[in-house]
């Protein structure tokens, strides 16, 4: 799978529960983010970790 893959259009709508999906992850990470448990990471580290140039 490339990245192209997942983030072309389908022509299809999302699945049944997919934007409450989506907004349960956004408010996790920005519940993570405000109590200060966040790590981040460099662009060399997720090319590192993804074996690609993620920049």
């Amino acid at each position: 799978m490339t990245a192209e893959d997942l983030t072309r259009g389908t022509g299809q709508p999302p699945g049944d529960g997919h934007d409450a999906w989506i907004r349960r992850q956004v408010e996790t990470r920005l519940m993570k983010k405000h109590a200060g448990d966040v790590t981040y990471s460099s662009l060399d580290e997720v090319a590192a970790e993804f074996g690609f140039d993620a920049r």
